[in-house]
């Protein structure tokens, strides 16, 4: 049996495409209620119902989705100084904790476990990037 697991979000896709069959078979039975609507109709739904229940059959692949989110990181790429030297910080909100700051000067990537530092300057090219004093 197909898993999708090429595909992150087939399963709500399914599920979604179940439901919007089901509402137009609905939606045809309502509105011209003849032999033809109520052939159309008929298909339809019972297509959607299948879709629905094989979709909600899908395994979801919660321990991937956390894999793939705890490996990202930002783009190494360097940032024009506006002023002064530009960075980018992203914080985790979940457990484990991490801070990833970004160097726009050099493109240097430094991981820190836990929150924001009150100070940081870039190893890499020494810029200091912020100080608890301007904050």
């Amino acid at each position: 049996m197909w898993s999708g697991k090429n595909r992150p979000h087939s399963r709500i896709n399914i599920i979604v495409s179940g439901w919007v069959c089901i509402a137009f078979g609905t939606g045809a039975i309502i509105s011209n209620p003849s032999d033809f609507s109520l052939y159309l109709s008929t298909t339809v739904s019972l297509g959607g119902i299948g879709l629905l229940v094989f979709g909600l059959s899908m395994p979801h692949d919660s321990k991937e989705d956390e894999t793939r989110t705890r490996k990202w990181t930002p783009e190494l790429s360097t940032m024009p100084d506006a002023g002064r030297p530009m960075f980018r910080i992203d914080t985790t909100l979940d457990s484990p904790t991490i801070t990833t700051v970004l160097c726009g000067r050099c493109a240097h990537l430094e991981e820190i476990h836990g929150k924001k530092p009150t100070n940081f300057t870039c190893p890499s090219c020494q810029t200091e990037l912020w100080s608890s004093e301007e904050e």
